[in-house]
């Protein structure tokens, strides 16, 4: 019988924490014990919502040449995550938990070493990247499953046929009972985002009421969703906005930066995604977004998949 659970999410981007709170709300409503670690940007984030959790290492892949990537490597990469490892293992052997959920491959690593069931949390399935990142992905994939129990997948596209030892579940929201005024333009770069100080000047330009994540004059929210209910159009990069956007009910425009992000806004683009848009510059930004504004887009329509998320933890 499962009765405490522990979240890990991974530290590099606040994306990986704003997911979790979702699934340790529902485990907790009913009647489980939630623990959390992490750290890096979302750790703010979490303990806002109640989460206190402990300050461990923070891991992050940097190296614009091979040079200063090797030199990262060498000189912080790897010994940063053989203490992140050191830190994961003692904190799970003081928390005891029944069952892990992460996207931190070092918790899956320690979990594994403890014998505590664990499943991986994801937004990618294999197949959605190009050749260069999704060979790795499959082998990430097929050395998982040999120790997790599976590998949940939040997704715009649930419908889709499963792979093998894997699940898919809808797209993971921050909810609130916050009530927002109405406004037009949310911009939310998230923590590798580019062009949105242009994006917000035109689009300010053209008479629309802009509000910007992570500005001067921006306060970190508990929830995001009554922000993205509120605005008529959200410009992000990432799937953990996106996610935040649609279940609030409003049009998405995806600037994406990274790989991953635009392979996930090319296959909303292929399949025609209802309220999920793809725009690659600035121009294209704006004119997305004034569609959005003006009604021309259709709001998408999903539920927040936490309730799912947490029937396949408890089915196991």
């Amino acid at each position: 019988m499962l009765e405490k659970a522990a979240i890990v999410y991974w530290c590099d981007g606040a994306g990986h924490a704003a997911r979790i709170i979702p699934v340790a709300r529902e485990l907790e409503s009913r009647g489980i014990e939630v623990t959390v670690a992490g750290g890096g940007q979302g750790k703010p984030f979490v303990e806002m919502n109640g989460y206190e959790h402990p300050d461990l290492t923070t891991v992050a892949v940097k190296g614009n040449t091979p040079l200063s990537f090797l030199k990262h490597t060498l000189f912080d990469l790897v010994p940063s995550s053989l203490r992140r490892l050191r830190e994961l293992n003692r904190w799970l052997k003081e928390e005891d938990p029944d069952m892990v959920v992460t996207d931190d491959i070092f918790a899956g690593l320690a979990a594994a070493a403890h014998g505590i069931e664990f499943y991986r949390i994801d937004h990618l399935t294999p197949g959605m990247l190009d050749l260069r990142w999704d060979i790795p992905l499959r082998i990430y994939d097929k050395v998982s499953l040999i120790f997790c129990e599976e590998i949940i997948v939040t997704t715009l596209w649930k419908d889709e046929e499963a792979p093998d030892g894997f699940e898919l579940v809808g797209p993971l929201a921050q909810e609130g009972d916050r009530e927002v005024e109405k406004y037009d333009v949310l911009l939310n770069p998230g923590t590798h985002g580019e062009n949105f100080e242009e994006i917000g000047q035109r689009l300010e330009g053209r008479g629309l009421e802009v509000k910007r994540v992570g500005s001067d004059d921006w306060e970190i929210q508990p929830s995001m969703t009554p922000h993205t209910e509120a605005a008529s159009c959200v410009v992000c990069t990432g799937y953990s906005s996106i996610a935040d956007t649609v279940v609030g009910g409003t049009p998405c425009v995806v600037h994406p930066f990274l790989p991953f992000q635009r392979s996930l806004a090319q296959k909303a683009e292929r399949k025609n995604t209802e309220g999920v848009l793809k725009a690659d510059t600035v121009d294209e930004v704006v004119e997305a977004a004034e569609r959005c504004c003006n009604g021309e887009v259709e709001n998408p329509e999903y539920e927040n998949g936490a309730e799912e998320f947490v029937d396949i933890l408890l089915d196991s």
